[in-house]
């Protein structure tokens, strides 16, 4: 069976009585069915609570993933009044896991963890959810220019000229991006020059092989999501001080753990610990700026003496500020892209790759599936393999029907892991551009000129909205950590400023 999965779809309407637990999971986790809760079910339910008590908080957040519910646990632990307001009829964000078995799921959002993001890693060990390694046994797979290859090890076979420029213009970056500040990239004395470039034209400049330079694109379509032509060199330097300052991290090491039960069950848990629930299907149309503020939704009106907007950057513009925000502000949003990533799961009853002596991991010059890896629960049973369509990839996808991704996605598996894996007992997809929501993955980058010309205009809080998310964090920015680690400090700016 074929399924596109859908956050917001019409086919969460048919569910009713459910707990709490269920109402804030509803897309995934341990819940146990695709959509559980619809989002008017969660709104009711959320807006009788409202009514009957107070509208005035001392805080309301606008989003429910991991830097929202972050940043209200940390505002009640102080003592003061929060309500998060969630447009979803789940919580979670970009975190979004999906039952494929009694007990199990697979993730269609953020999944992994690594070395030194030890602000996820805290939060998983005080909620009690544990950890496991991604699968890496085996022989690796590279497909170019039509031909798939084995190797065994971090660097594909490629030609030696490519592997070594590759390898030189890695450290040149590195070398580079220790004079950038991962908060504060425009201050750098380098930065108007480094702005300039697009990652792919200084990749052009510098690796004069045809191969490293696709290995070079590809590695960046890995961690963006989209495109080298659109990133600014000046955006990856920053992004690479703000992993511990190795390229490599972001293209390996940050990958190698995944949860136990999904990462989802984090939001959800938080969402639970809170005095007041979030309110879900709250879709938050217009925030009248004043002390307080007021923060309206289709049918709700909330007082808020302090507002932190934890929506993903492209998604602010939806929401109608009056008065209107200052035009940096409006500027820097619309100049503020999504990439455009779709995920697939192809579940299998048994990984079979793995007896062909196949870690699952495939580096491929070919789409739309250029990059994959075993997705598999902790104990390998059923075998799932992840794979992205990145970029132009993911866009080649965007018009096709569900049936005619699912057919595109495995002819690619099969072309790598042959005709075995052409029959699926379960796939399932999600393209990120089309959750309104959410609208692209992995997360925003700058383009070139962007954070020169506005980056210090936009840095820090607005009166009393504070933003927050993954993409505002200069430490693991776009990671599940840069998102705690945002909501956090969103928090603190909150509660002193109604402390002043």
């Amino acid at each position: 069976m074929a399924r596109s999965a859908s956050t917001d779809g019409p086919d969460a309407r048919r569910k009713a009585g459910l707990t709490r637990r269920e109402t804030l999971l509803a897309a995934g986790g341990a819940a146990g069915s695709l959509v559980l809760a619809p989002p008017s079910a969660g709104a009711r339910a959320g807006r009788r609570v409202a009514r009957a008590s107070s509208l005035r908080y001392d805080v309301v957040v606008v989003g429910g993933g991991l830097a929202g519910l972050s940043a209200a646990n940390v505002i009640q632990g102080a003592g003061r009044s929060v309500l998060v307001l969630e447009a979803r009829g789940r919580v979670g964000g970009r975190t979004f896991d999906v039952p494929i078995a009694a007990g199990k799921v697979t993730e269609l959002g953020g999944q992994w963890l690594g070395p030194g993001q030890e602000e996820v890693r805290a939060l998983a060990r005080s909620l009690g959810i544990e950890l496991f390694d991604t699968y890496s046994a085996g022989a690796n797979l590279y497909y170019r220019n039509g031909r798939l290859t084995r190797f065994v090890g971090e660097l594909p076979p490629a030609r030696l000229a490519a592997l070594l420029e590759g390898e030189k213009l890695i450290g040149s970056l590195n070398r580079m991006a220790r004079s950038v500040s991962a908060a504060e990239p425009w201050s750098a004395r380098d930065a108007q020059f480094y702005d300039a470039y697009t990652v792919a034209a200084w990749t052009r400049e510098k690796v004069l092989d045809e191969e490293g330079r696709l290995l070079i694109e590809q590695a960046i379509r890995s961690v963006y999501g989209d495109e080298a032509e659109q990133i600014s060199l000046l955006e990856l330097l920053a992004q690479i001080t703000g992993v511990g300052g190795s390229f490599r991290t972001l293209t390996g090491s940050a990958q190698s753990e995944r949860f136990v039960g999904g990462p989802q069950q984090m939001s959800v848990r938080l969402a639970e610990g809170l005095a007041t629930p979030v309110q879900l299907g709250a879709v938050v149309r217009t925030i009248e700026q004043g002390s307080p503020a007021t923060v309206r939704t289709e049918d709700a009106s909330y007082l808020a003496q302090q507002v932190i907007i934890a929506v993903p950057k492209v998604v602010t513009p939806r929401i109608l500020f009056s008065p209107e925000l200052p035009a940096a502000y409006a500027q820097y949003f619309q100049r503020s892209p999504t990439g455009a990533t779709v995920k697939i799961e192809a579940v299998y009853a048994q990984p079979f790759w793995r007896t062909e002596g196949l870690s699952g991991y495939v580096l491929s010059d070919t789409g739309p599936i250029a990059l994959a890896y075993d997705n598999s629960p902790p104990d390998g049973q059923p075998g799932v393999l992840v794979g992205f369509a990145e970029g132009n990839y993911g866009r080649s996808l965007f018009n096709l029907t569900p049936r005619q991704r699912r057919e595109a996605v495995l002819a690619s598996l099969t072309r790598y892991f042959g005709p075995r894996a052409a029959a699926p007992t379960d796939y399932l997809d999600l393209v990120w551009a089309q959750e309104p929501f959410t609208l692209g993955a992995y997360g925003s980058f700058s383009p070139p000129g962007v954070l020169t010309a506005l980056g210090a205009s936009v840095a820090g809080p607005l009166g009393n909205l504070h933003f927050a998310g993954a993409d505002y964090s200069p430490e693991w920015p776009g990671y599940m950590d840069g998102a705690i680690r945002s909501g956090k400090q969103a928090a603190r700016q909150a509660i002193e400023a109604l402390s002043g």
